[in-house]
């Protein structure tokens, strides 16, 4: 489930496009290896806390004590700009954790930068992931 969806009940719509969870999938296949080996564990569409209702990222690295790390929404380019007003929520609750925003359409990702406290886009920064080794965009790329 989105930040900005409601898929309750099987069959609701719309739902996720191939490509979204191309992505998705994409990303779990390419980022599981390295943050297993720092014991967290990414999750898609899980909760951001045990609340069920609580807003539920497409992707959420958690550690342990399922706090979460880093938050990655993948989304059109029409729907960009309101994902990361969503974003802006989870970050007043979660300020230690890492956000990013990928529109899929543009291959465009988006990194909050907490000490400017704006949004940097790929197109003019390499945004990295202080839990993986390579640039964010290197593991969202899909071959699809």
């Amino acid at each position: 489930m989105g930040l900005l969806d409601n898929y309750t009940g099987i069959g609701m719509s719309p739902r996720p496009k191939w490509r979204h969870q191309n992505v998705i999938r994409q990303a779990i296949l390419n980022m599981s290896g390295e943050l297993e080996e720092q014991g967290l564990i990414m999750l898609s569409e899980a909760t951001v806390t045990d609340n069920w209702d609580d807003l539920a990222p497409d992707l959420v690295v958690f550690n342990a004590a399922q706090k979460p790390l880093s938050v990655i929404e993948i989304t059109t380019h029409k729907e960009c700009h309101a994902i990361i007003r969503k974003c802006d929520e989870l970050i007043a609750r979660f300020p230690d954790a890492e956000y990013f925003v990928y529109d899929y359409e543009n291959g465009l990702l988006y990194g909050y930068d907490e000490q400017t406290d704006t949004w940097l886009t790929s197109d003019e920064y390499e945004l990295m992931s202080r839990y993986l080794r390579m640039p964010l965009l290197n593991y969202l790329e899909s071959r699809f």
